[in-house]
C-alpha cells in the first residue's frame, strides 16, 4: 500500500504587526467655561476614535457596527449618570430654570469626563503623539486635533467582540470543519490507497492545522465535526426554525460549521500512454449553527491536470497537495467572514400579507437587513403562497425594540407602504396598495 506523504506547498503570507503610528483627527465644540485641559482631553478622545476606526478597517472589522454598539452601551451609562445627578441635585419637574440650567451644565461635564475613560479607550492607544491642535477662524468654539498613535491590537479586538456579541452571547464558540470527498472515474485503490483515511484524513488534518494557526479571535476552538457531535448536530438541525436557539446543545452555542466539498474526477485514462487526466472542483459554505443560516459560500478554482504515470510517481501525494492548495485559496476569505459575523439571540416569525408580488417581498427584506444592522437582523423566506408569506427573522435584541424598528420602517421608502400588525405575539406586515395619481 502506498503511503500518502503530505507536503504542504501552499504558501501563506504572514502579517507582521508594524510599529508604525496610525494617523487620526477629530473635532470638539467647546462651551464657555471649559478649561484648556478639558478641551484637550475631549479632542484626544475624538482623535483616538478616528485612529481606532482606521485600525478596525485595517483588521477587516465592522467599525460602524462597533461604534453603534459602543454608543449604545455608553448611553446606558449616561442614563445612570443623569439619574444619579438628578437625585443629588434634587431636580424634578418643579425645579426652577436656574436649577435646571445648573443641572444640564454639570450633566454635560460629567458625561464628557466619563466617556474619555469608558471601555479603557486610553489603554487601546498606549502610545500617541499630538501633531496639532487648532481652532476655527470663523468660530473659535470649534477645536480640531491631528494626532498619531500605536494601537494595542489585542485589546481593541477583544473590546470589539465584547461589544459586538453583547452580554447574552459573551462566550466564544467553536468552528467545526466537515469535509466530503467525491471521486469520479477513479477509486482509492487506483491511486494505490487501501484506506481512504490515509488520503482524506491527511488533507483534512492539514486544513485543520491551518485554521487553528489562523484562528480568528471570536473563535475559541477549531475541530473536525465527527462522532457524538456530528449526531447531535443532525438531530438539532431537524428542529423547527423558531425552536432552534432555545434548544441548542451547549457545544454548538455561538458556533459555526465550515462544510467543504471536493470533487476529484478522472476524465480520461490512456493505457497506451499510461497517462491520466484529472479535473478538480469544489466549494465550501459557512453556516451559523444557532440559526442554520448559511453565512457565505465559496467556490474553489476549477482546474485540469494531466499526469504521466510511472513507478516513481506518487499520484496520491500529488493529488492530495493539489486538493489542499485548491481549497486553501479561499481560507483567508473564510477567516475574514468569521470575524465579521454578528451574534443572534432571538428568532421570530414575520407574516406578510397583501403583497403584490415576490419583488415587493424582496424589497422589504433587503430594507430590513440594511437598516437593521444594529440588531444583526437577518431574514429567511420560509414559505410563500398566493395570500401569505412566512419569514423567519433572526436578531440580537429585545422583541419590543424589534417591533419599534418595524414601525420606524413604515416611512423609509416612498414606493413601499405597509402597516405593522401585532396579534397574539405574532408580528405581521400588511402591504398597502399605492394608488398612483393621474
Amino acid at each position: 500500500m502506498k503511503r500518502v506523504l503530505f507536503f504542504c506547498i501552499f504558501l501563506v503570507s504572514s502579517i507582521v504587526n508594524a510599529a508604525d503610528f496610525v494617523k487620526g483627527d477629530g473635532s470638539f465644540v467647546a462651551e464657555p467655561g471649559d478649561s484648556h485641559s478639558f478641551i484637550k482631553d475631549q479632542l484626544k478622545y475624538e482623535g483616538t476614535k478616528s485612529i481606532l476606526s482606521k485600525e478596525l478597517e485595517t483588521l477587516g472589522l465592522n467599525k460602524d457596527l462597533f461604534w453603534e454598539k459602543y454608543d449604545e452601551n455608553l448611553n446606558e451609562r449616561y442614563t445612570e449618570i443623569e439619574t444619579n445627578l438628578k437625585e443629588t441635585l434634587k431636580i424634578d419637574d418643579n425645579s426652577d430654570a436656574k436649577a435646571r440650567e445648573d443641572f444640564l451644565t454639570k450633566l454635560r461635564s460629567r458625561k464628557l469626563t466619563f466617556r474619555k475613560s469608558f471601555a479603557s479607550m486610553d489603554d487601546m492607544l498606549p502610545k500617541f503623539v499630538i501633531k496639532k491642535i487648532s481652532r476655527s477662524q470663523k468660530n473659535p468654539r470649534y477645536r480640531y486635533i491631528r494626532m498619531e498613535g500605536e494601537v494595542n491590537r489585542p485589546l481593541l479586538t477583544k473590546t470589539y467582540f465584547r461589544f459586538i456579541r453583547g452580554k447574552k452571547t459573551s462566550d466564544y464558540g467553536s468552528l467545526f470543519i466537515n469535509v466530503n470527498y467525491q471521486l469520479k472515474g477513479v477509486s482509492y485503490s487506483d491511486l494505490g490507497i487501501e484506506n481512504e483515511n490515509d488520503f482524506e484524513g491527511e488533507v483534512t488534518k492539514n486544513w485543520l492545522n491551518w485554521f487553528r494557526k489562523h484562528q480568528p479571535p471570536n473563535i475559541a476552538n477549531t475541530e473536525i465535526l465527527s462522532g457524538r457531535n456530528e449526531k447531535k448536530l443532525q438531530e438539532y438541525l431537524k428542529l423547527p426554525n423558531e425552536a432552534m436557539i432555545t434548544n441548542i446543545p451547549e457545544v454548538f452555542v455561538n458556533s459555526l460549521l465550515l462544510e467543504i466539498e471536493v470533487v476529484i474526477n478522472r476524465t480520461e485514462h490512456d493505457d497506451k500512454l499510461n497517462q491520466s487526466n484529472f479535473n478538480y472542483e469544489g466549494f465550501a459554505y459557512l453556516k451559523d449553527l444557532q440559526t442554520n443560516l448559511v453565512v457565505k459560500t465559496y467556490n474553489f478554482p476549477t482546474s485540469e491536470k494531466s499526469y504521466k504515470l510511472s513507478k516513481k510517481l506518487n499520484l496520491a501525494n500529488i493529488i492530495a497537495n493539489h486538493v489542499y492548495q485548491m481549497a486553501g485559496t479561499s481560507f483567508s476569505e473564510i477567516v475574514q467572514s468569521i470575524k465579521e459575523i454578528t451574534p443572534i439571540s432571538s428568532i421570530k416569525r414575520l407574516v406578510l400579507t397583501k403583497f403584490k408580488n415576490i419583488n415587493e417581498i424582496d424589497s422589504l427584506l433587503k430594507l430590513v437587513e440594511s437598516r437593521g444592522v444594529k440588531y444583526s437582523l437577518r431574514t429567511k423566506l420560509e414559505s410563500i403562497s398566493k395570500d401569505k408569506a412566512d419569514v423567519i427573522i433572526y436578531y440580537d435584541g429585545d422583541y419590543n425594540e424589534i417591533k419599534s424598528f418595524f414601525h420606524g420602517l413604515q416611512a423609509a421608502k416612498n414606493d413601499l407602504s405597509f402597516d405593522v400588525i401585532e396579534s397574539d405575539n405574532v408580528l405581521g406586515i400588511k402591504f398597502n396598495r399605492v394608488v398612483e395619481k393621474l
